[in-house]
């Protein structure tokens, strides 16, 4: 049975999963994670040198995890981190690892995040998802199964991570990206949760509130206050819960996710186990073979 090696390139980590495909579904075989934080070394939309040595020195130590696997089929989708001035600078040298390397744009993201979040939820056919990454968040509108719209915004846990607590940044862009837009203009009870920013999220709340797959948004906002407030209960179990590379922009990331929620006055966030990586297996490798 074919082994696929896929990578996703984000703003925050690189991550290595291989699957293999069961009844036409992905199923991870094993998985690792590098902190690269790569959306630190972009400035004025431009990737510095040393931003993009680390991107390459990461997809080489996968690609010689995968020759010790004989694992030759080997994809990697970039996100945020390859919206850049010199992406084709980024790219050429990320495709010398043996990965063959796509970059995805923000609408592209979106459609792999649908996708692979269907793994996991495949008999909701109507409704509303997001995913707060890095550098960028995404909002998704789908219907009869199929995505219909969505709008990438340039702001993320990483970049977030850097205003004061009661910025109004996330909250300003999400109104300046969607306003007069139709599909965004409604309410939603409820909300699929695609992304590692909000597993994080679920995996905290359901340490301290057993919350599971289902994530009451009142629950998410007392865990945002014990994170922001400090209280040792909350700290304690992100440090034993977290890990320690996604810690620092956990609370950021929280507070983009509760914004969305009370822009769509949602209550409760359904928590997707698959996510862009399954989507792009599923569009990009698997549909062109």
């Amino acid at each position: 049975m074919t082994k696929y090696g896929i990578a996703d390139i984000g703003s925050n980590t690189i991550v290595l999963i291989i699957y293999e495909m069961e009844d036409q579904i992905p199923k991870m075989l094993s998985y690792r994670s590098t902190p690269a934080h790569l959306i630190q070394y972009v400035k004025d939309g431009t990737m510095s040198q040393e931003g993009i040595n680390k991107a390459f020195e990461i997809l080489s130590e996968y690609a010689r995890v995968l020759d010790e696997m004989n694992i030759s089929v080997r994809y990697a989708g970039i996100t945020e981190p390859g919206r850049v001035s010199n992406r084709s600078e980024l790219l050429n040298r990320l495709q010398k690892t043996s990965f063959t390397v796509r970059a995805l744009s923000g609408e592209e993201e979106a459609e792999c995040e649908y996708i692979g979040s269907k793994v996991f939820y495949p008999d909701i056919k109507e409704g509303l998802a997001f995913d707060v990454g890095g550098g960028s968040s995404e909002l998704i509108a789908f219907s009869e199964g199929k995505m219909t719209d969505a709008v990438s915004l340039p702001v993320g846990c990483v970049r977030m991570a850097s205003l004061p607590k009661d910025t109004d940044t996330c909250e300003k862009m999400l109104k300046e990206y969607t306003d007069g837009n139709p599909s965004f203009a409604v309410q939603s009870d409820t909300l699929i949760g695609i992304g590692g920013t909000i597993r994080a999220a679920g995996i905290l709340s359901s340490a301290l509130f057993h919350t599971g797959h289902t994530l009451p948004v009142a629950i998410l906002e007392n865990v945002y206050k014990g994170l922001t407030e400090g209280k040792e209960e909350y700290i304690s179990a992100l440090r034993q819960t977290i890990d320690p590379s996604r810690q620092p922009f956990l609370a950021p990331g929280i507070h983009i996710i509760l914004d969305i929620c009370r822009m769509f006055g949602t209550e409760t966030i359904l928590v997707s186990e698959t996510n862009v990586r399954e989507g792009f297996l599923l569009k990009y490798v698997i549909g062109a073979e």
